[in-house]
C-alpha cells in the first residue's frame, strides 16, 4: 500500500460511520431549503429594515434564546438517551409540564411589571417583545420536546422538515412585514410565526399511538422519570444557560455599549455565520445523542475522533473563503451599509469554527454523565465573555476591538473545553 493509499485509509477510518452520516443528512439536509430561504431573504431584509431595527430585533431573539433554553429545564436532552420507552415518554411529559410552569411564571412577571417603564422607552419596537416573551418560551419548549422525541423515534426527516418550515415561515413573514413597513415588530412577529410552524408540524406528525403513550404516563411515572434524570436540570440547565448567554448576550451588550446599529451589524454576522451551526452542527448533536446509546464503550473514542475530524474539515473548508472575502461580499450582497458586518465575521472566525466543532462532540459528556464538566466549561466561557467586555468598557475600546478581544478569549475557553472532552471520551472508552 503506497503512502497516498495509506493516508486515505487512515482518514477514512476516522470519518463517521455511514449510518451516522445518513441520519445526519436526513436531519440536516431537510433544513437546507428553509435555511436557503432564510439566507436568500437576508439581502432583501437588509434593504427593508435598518441596522438599528435589525439590532432591536436581535436583542429580542437573544433574550428568547436565553429564556427558551430553560423552559423545559433541559429534561428534553434525556429523551433520546434513556433506554426505556415509557421513561422517554415520561420525560416528554415532564418537559411540557416545565414549559407550562416557566411560561406561566414569565407571564405573571409581565402582568405584575410596567413593561414600558422597565426598559424606559416609548418605542413600541423595543417594549413589545417583552409581552411576547412568554409566547416565545411556550413555542420553544413544546417544539423542543417533540423534536427530541422525533429523534428518538428515528424520524430525522420529520425534524429536518420541521426546521425547514420554521425558517421558511420566518423568512416569508418577515419579508411580508418588511414590505408593509412594520419595522422591528414585524421582524419579531415573523420570528415567532416560524417557531409556531415548527411546533405545529411536529405535533401533526406524531402518530396516534404515541400520543396515547404520552397520555398513559401519569404523574407518578413523570415524576419518576424526572427524579431518575435529575442531573439535567441540576447540571445541564445552568451550564447550557451559561453557554446560551455567552452566545447570545454579546448582541445585547453591543447594543448597550455601541448602539442598536452596531448590534444590527453583529446580528447579521451571527445570522450568516451561524448557518452551518444551525444546519449541520445542531443536527449532528441530536444524531450524536441518538447514536451514543447504541455504541459500545470501546468504540466511543473512535466515534468521537471521527466526528471531531469530520466537522473540523467541513468547518475549515467553508469558513476560510468566507473570511477572506467577507467585507466586500457583505457590502455587495446586503448593501454598503452592512460592510461592517463582514469585518466582524473576520474577527469572529476562530470562535465560529470552534463552536461548530464543539456542539456535536460535547454531547459525549452528557452520555457519560459528566455534566459537571459542561458546567465548569460554561463558567469558564462566561468569565471569558464578561472579562473581555469589561476590559472593553473600562478602556473604552472601539467596537471591532471589543469583538476581537471577545473572540480570542472565548476561543481559548473552547479549546480548553475540547481538551477536557477528549480526555473524558478517552477514559470512557476503557
Amino acid at each position: 500500500m503506497n503512502r497516498i493509499s495509506l493516508l486515505r485509509h487512515r482518514v477514512r477510518r476516522l470519518l463517521p460511520e455511514t449510518s451516522f452520516l445518513r441520519k445526519l443528512l436526513m436531519l440536516a439536509g431537510g433544513t437546507v431549503a428553509g435555511q436557503a430561504i432564510l439566507v436568500l431573504s437576508s439581502p432583501l431584509l437588509t434593504r427593508l429594515f435598518t441596522p438599528a431595527e435589525f439590532g432591536a430585533f436581535a436583542v429580542f431573539a437573544a433574550v428568547v434564546a436565553i429564556a427558551g433554553m430553560g423552559t423545559g429545564l433541559r429534561f428534553e436532552l434525556a429523551i433520546p438517551i434513556v433506554r426505556d420507552e415509557a421513561d422517554a415518554a415520561g420525560l416528554v411529559g415532564m418537559t411540557v409540564l416545565c414549559t407550562l410552569v416557566t411560561t406561566g411564571l414569565a407571564l405573571l412577571f409581565m402582568w405584575q411589571t410596567d413593561v414600558r417603564a422597565l426598559i424606559n422607552t416609548p418605542d413600541v419596537g423595543l417594549w413589545l417583545w417583552l409581552w411576547l416573551l412568554p409566547l416565545a418560551m411556550l413555542l420553544w419548549g413544546l417544539g423542543s420536546a417533540l423534536s427530541f422525541w422525533s429523534v428518538r423515534r428515528g424520524r430525522f426527516a420529520v425534524s429536518g422538515k420541521a426546521l425547514t418550515m420554521q425558517f421558511g415561515s420566518q423568512a416569508g413573514s418577515q419579508l411580508a412585514f418588511g414590505f408593509a413597513g412594520a419595522g422591528t415588530p414585524g421582524l419579531i412577529v415573523g420570528f415567532l410565526l416560524g417557531y409556531a410552524a415548527r411546533s405545529a408540524y411536529h405535533a401533526v406528525r406524531v402518530p396516534r399511538d404515541e400520543w396515547q403513550l404520552f397520555a398513559a404516563q401519569g404523574p407518578t411515572k413523570i415524576w419518576h422519570s424526572a427524579i431518575t434524570n435529575w442531573r439535567y436540570p441540576l447540571m445541564a440547565l445552568p451550564s447550557q444557560l451559561l453557554e446560551s448567554i455567552c452566545q447570545m448576550a454579546p448582541v445585547i451588550i453591543m447594543a448597550w455599549l455601541f448602539g442598536p446599529a452596531t448590534a444590527g451589524w453583529y446580528a447579521l454576522s451571527q445570522r450568516i455565520m451561524g448557518l452551518p451551526v444551525r444546519v449541520l452542527s445542531e443536527a449532528a448533536s441530536q444524531v450524536f445523542l441518538g447514536e451514543l446509546r447504541h455504541i459500545e464503550s470501546h468504540d466511543l473514542l473512535r466515534f468521537f475522533l471521527r466526528t471531531l475530524l469530520f466537522f473540523t474539515i467541513i468547518g475549515l473548508f467553508g469558513l476560510i473563503p468566507i473570511v477572506i472575502l467577507a467585507p466586500p461580499l457583505f457590502a455587495l450582497v446586503f448593501g454598503e451599509t452592512w460592510r461592517a458586518a463582514g469585518t466582524m465575521v473576520q474577527l469572529l472566525a476562530p470562535l465560529y469554527l470552534l463552536r461548530f466543532v464543539m456542539m456535536p462532540i460535547s454531547q459525549v459528556l452528557y452520555y457519560l454523565k459528566r455534566q459537571a464538566f459542561v458546567l465548569l466549561s460554561s463558567i469558564l466561557t462566561a468569565l471569558a465573555m464578561i472579562g473581555s467586555f469589561s476590559v472593553s468598557y473600562i478602556f473604552a475600546l472601539e467596537a471591532n476591538e471589543a469583538i476581537l478581544l471577545f473572540s480570542l478569549t472565548s476561543s481559548v475557553s473552547l479549546v480548553i473545553y475540547l481538551g477536557v472532552t477528549w480526555i473524558v471520551a478517552k477514559n470512557g472508552s476503557g
